[in-house]
């Protein structure tokens, strides 16, 4: 049963956003339709849990470290946590927590916002730069990986040297106007991976059949989560979302058709994953991840060399290793 929460609170529950209200003890007392809503959970049913209940297992541990010292000292607190609702839907959300006093006892406002839904209104009003949206709508898909940053922008980094390579050298005929919505749209390319569970994601061991036909989902993920937001944002923030769609889906494409999610062979796979698979490829191999230690550089590049014909297109690796990898003292 809800015991009565005193009449300041109630204007909080009809605020648009999600609200959950929480007492000194740390459990739930009340939520609005909202919160209902997101959850997939009835009011009557979260009243009188736990706080602990609505712990994620793909939340970095130190979030609800941080957000426990906050309620125990009585400090408000905000951050960005992940949810999963009823039907198991992983969905990221900016959440802060207020601590109310009344006569004498202390209650925990919570107000939740999805990270898309915030992307998506400061986009609608026109404040946030287009390339900054990217950045931002990447790392709120993969912000379970501390060395996500650093990733994506190295990645972008490279990709914009070897491409500028490409369109100097003619011999693909690029404009520089493509080139340059490849560069925008490549820290998107792993957004689907916030679909993947944490603990399959980081798993230091060999992966089983069951969790590799999870991991090869994520670039059709990826497209999923790049439609939605796509349809839901008014303002036309994709100039030319199919060299997004194609970035996102085929970038773990194999030049031998043994890659994922579809197969395919050679030129078949868009040009703009080709290039990308190569960049993504070389920087993740040379960079310390949780399951593994990074290689030297003298590694990478003999790995891409083997790799020619196989994983990657042999001529674009040829170009990316003199023009772009031999060229640069920081990547070799």
């Amino acid at each position: 049963m809800n015991k009565n929460i005193p009449n300041e609170l109630t204007y909080y529950l009809k605020l648009s956003d999600a609200v959950v209200i929480v007492d000194e003890d740390q459990f739930i007392i009340d939520v609005n339709q909202q919160y209902e809503a997101i959850t997939g959970y009835k009011r009557e049913f979260l009243i009188g849990l736990s706080l602990e209940c609505l712990k994620s297992s793909v939340t970095p541990f130190v979030m609800y470290k941080s957000l426990k010292r906050a309620l125990r000292e009585r400090q408000p607190w905000s951050g960005t946590m992940v949810n999963v609702n009823k039907s198991l839907e992983l969905r990221y959300s900016f959440l802060t927590i207020t601590p109310i006093e009344i006569k004498g006892i202390v209650y925990y406002i919570g107000v939740m916002r999805f990270a898309e839904q915030l992307l998506i209104e400061e986009m609608n009003q026109n404040k946030v730069d287009q390339k900054e949206l990217f950045k931002l709508l990447a790392l709120s898909s993969e912000m379970r990986d501390v060395n996500i940053a650093e990733h994506l922008l190295n990645v972008q980094k490279l990709l914009e040297e070897f491409l500028l390579s490409l369109f100097e050298d003619k011999t693909y005929k690029l404009s520089l106007e493509y080139v340059s919505k490849i560069i925008e749209y490549s820290v998107l390319h792993d957004i689907g991976k916030s679909g993947i569970p944490e603990s399959i994601l980081y798993k230091t061991g060999p992966l089983s059949v069951y969790e590799k036909k999870i991991i090869n989902m994520h670039p059709l993920m990826g497209v999923d989560v790049l439609n939605k937001l796509s349809n839901e944002m008014s303002n036309k923030v994709f100039d030319d979302i199919k060299i997004a769609e194609n970035i996102i889906k085929y970038h773990h494409e194999n030049w031998d058709g043994t890659g994922y999610p579809i197969g395919l062979k050679g030129e078949e796979i868009p040009f703009e994953a080709r290039v990308l698979s190569i960049v993504d490829v070389y920087d993740a191999l040379i960079s310390n991840r949780a399951y593994k230690k990074a290689w030297t550089k003298e590694e990478a590049l003999s790995y891409l060399r083997e790799q020619k014909g196989i994983k990657f297109d042999p001529n674009l690796v040829e170009v990316f290793i003199e023009k772009v990898a031999h060229k640069n003292s920081i990547y070799l």
